[in-house]
């Protein structure tokens, strides 16, 4: 057997969770004096499922303290069976659990276990997000007023809005600091998550602001935005105030027409 098929099948084995039925590499594997190769192969397939355990814990802590360890460790054991890693790096396994939350028959119903999953998430996807330089904070000053309303914003590649369970950064904030997970509310929150000078940040958003930001983050002018914020009255004025937020925070990386090519760019 080829080097190339040799590593193929060995990693097909530990996808597979060394089920002999599916672990070929056991015919590449010789007994030794202490163990025979199928206790030997189950070393590598247990720290592999360990690994990713590890990764799960790390990355949703709150989570865990929410639905307690017993429960975590079950719903990591099934993602991790039914959710084998396919990528290089296996931090990014975690990413899927929440649409796995969501599908499966024990968790779709528990909307605070996933969605304080989903924020979770996004902390971890937004640190290990690509960079890109912040657009200067007077960077509008640069663009006539007149041209405002066509404009279209290009965001940190880590920002993402999120809606959530109503107080859902509550239980995030209680469990990291000291465990103690907040009481459930009734309703709904919308927060920003992404990476401010190499640490995931986040801020709850107005209802306004995410309707704005989320339809920003969507390619719309910046007229179409301030047709989104809460009142037609001071639409404009709120408007201007989540852009100037949005340019300090470092969240727009690039501004540009919709009639035309980029116009004001990062750097």
């Amino acid at each position: 057997m080829k080097l190339a098929e040799l590593q193929s099948t060995f990693q097909a084995g530990v996808l597979a969770g060394g089920e002999p039925d599916n672990a070929a590499i056991l015919g590449s594997i010789r007994n030794s004096k202490r163990a025979d190769r199928t206790t030997l192969f189950g070393v590598y397939v247990n720290a592999y499922r360990l690994r990713l355990a590890e990764f799960l814990t790390t990355d949703f802590p709150a989570l865990r303290a929410l639905i307690g360890e017993a429960a975590f460790d079950a719903l990591a054991e099934d993602f991790i069976a039914a959710e084998p890693s396919r990528r290089r790096k296996a931090r990014w396994c975690a990413t899927r659990l929440p649409d796995f939350m969501r599908d499966s028959e024990t968790w779709r119903n528990e909307t605070r276990a996933i969605d304080l999953a989903r924020f979770e998430c996004a902390l971890a996807d937004a640190f290990d997000a690509p960079e890109a330089p912040a657009l200067a904070a007077d960077a509008l000053a640069k663009i006539e007023p007149v041209r405002w309303p066509r404009l279209v914003f290009s965001f940190h590649p880590s920002l993402i809005a999120l809606e959530l369970t109503a107080g859902t950064l509550a239980t995030h904030k209680g469990a990291i600091a000291d465990g103690k997970i907040a009481p459930a509310l009734v309703g709904r929150q919308a927060a920003a998550v992404w990476r401010s000078q190499g640490e995931s940040s986040y801020r709850e958003l107005a209802p306004d602001e995410f309707l704005a930001l989320s339809a920003a983050l969507a390619g719309r002018t910046f007229g179409d935005v301030c047709q989104t914020a809460e009142t037609t009255a001071t639409a404009p004025e709120r408007a201007a105030q989540f852009l100037t937020r949005w340019l300090e925070e470092g969240l727009i990386v690039a501004l540009r027409s919709a009639d035309d090519a980029d116009h004001t760019k990062s750097g």
